[in-house]
């Protein structure tokens, strides 16, 4: 993460819940091992205006139509709940993360739709001049990058099935980028030369689900371990970074090999911080890792998107403005109505209150248009509140 982020509170708070350690954790010492626990909380209210038109597009299940609709609810960062431990032995550094990340939202008594499977659990092992093991579930490599600069960490962009949320919002996975998964992986990185950076390793492979998107749902068969990847050069004023992720796809429609890879780019000037990013996919989807990525036969959709941000600081508080853009191809058995492009613009102002707390307001447009040219629209507006402890 880079300088900038981490002096701007709003995401940095937000940041804290997808890496190990925050600024604000709590620290027990006992034997040579380092304790810690913190945690972040964030609740929203939103309200979209829903569309009230006849038009079909296939693949944007969460969107909102008909009646205006309103949730009060989780942003596009997970409540998080971490605790680690650490120790150094002869120049390794040994840390252990368990990191438990339900949202706060749930239209049912007694929890009944609750999801069990928003944790992390990883160890690492590393040396300054050997480079880092990871073992278990956390985050993935592909995409980390330009998650973390999406400024609705501490917001919550695109809104997800709004009338019965899901465990996060969505930020802008699907509008210009695929997001990133907890994966369960061995995952190397390491420093090579001043500034330049990597990582390499393997994961178990996800299987194909729908968002309503006349998708293949299904057993992806594990054949190999999946692969994921990344380069990163770090410069005085920012970076430039790109990743891939790979594996196998074996149904019994179809088979085939899932792909993708991105770049993305940062570049401070004063105060103003100025992001791009863009990802080319085969079969990977365009919401989230394997999502909507093969029609109901099994076909892989290729799929392409990009992502632009610009904020600036005026004094403590960050004003910022994204807009990206994801287009799916359609397959030899897709239909017309079959979505073609989705993009989404965020206005979003976030403020520190009293160190202990920040507040932000989001403006969204959000609209996905099927390969027959007709389009469905939502326009959203949140104002929430979070804090890390």
């Amino acid at each position: 993460m880079n300088t900038h982020i981490h002096y701007l509170k709003a995401i940095s708070m937000a940041a804290a819940t997808l890496t190990c350690l925050s600024a604000h954790s709590a620290e027990i010492s006992h034997e040579g091992w380092q304790y810690t626990f913190n945690g972040f909380v964030n609740t929203h209210v939103v309200y979209a205006q829903c569309d009230d038109s006849t038009s079909e597009v296939a693949g944007n299940a969460l969107l909102c139509r008909g009646e205006n609709a309103s949730s009060v609810s989780n942003g596009y960062s997970p409540a998080s709940f971490s605790f680690g431990a650490k120790t150094e032995k002869q120049g390794w550094l040994y840390s252990a993360v368990l990191a438990i990340e339900p949202g706060n939202t749930d239209n049912t008594a007694f929890n009944g739709s609750g999801d069990n499977k928003a944790y992390r659990a990883f160890f690492t092992v590393g040396h300054e001049k050997y480079g880092t093991l990871k073992a278990g579930r956390d985050y993935g490599v592909y995409g980390i990058d330009i998650v973390l600069e999406d400024m609705s960490l501490a917001g919550t962009g695109a809104p997800a099935s709004i009338t019965s949320p899901l465990n996060t919002s969505l930020g802008g996975a699907g509008y210009g980028y695929i997001f990133t998964d907890r994966l369960s992986q061995i995952t190397y990185s390491g420093k090579f030369s001043s500034g330049l950076s990597g990582a390499l390793g393997i994961y178990q492979p996800l299987d194909l689900i729908s968002f309503g998107g006349n998708g293949y749902t299904g057993d992806t068969g594990s054949t190999r371990p999946g692969i994921h990847g990344k380069l990163r050069f770090d410069h005085t004023r920012g970076y430039i970074s790109t990743t891939f992720i790979s594996q196998d796809v074996d149904t019994a429609a179809n088979d085939y090999t899932a792909s993708a890879i991105d770049i993305t780019g940062a570049l401070d000037i004063g105060k103003t911080h100025l992001v791009a990013s863009g990802f080319s996919a085969k079969g990977m989807g365009y919401y989230g890792l394997l999502i909507d990525a093969a029609d109901e036969q099994g076909l892989p959709r290729d799929s392409n998107g990009w992502f632009l941000q610009a904020t600036h600081l005026f004094g403590d508080t960050k004003v910022g403005v994204n807009y990206g853009q994801s287009k799916v191809d359609l397959t030899a058995t897709d239909s017309g109505i079959q979505l073609k492009s989705q993009s989404k613009v965020t206005l979003g102002v976030y403020h520190p209150v009293l160190a202990l707390f920040t507040v932000a307001l989001e403006v969204s447009d959000i609209d996905a248009e099927n390969h027959q040219g007709d389009d469905i629209g939502n326009q959203a507006i949140s104002l929430g509140v979070m804090t890390s402890f």
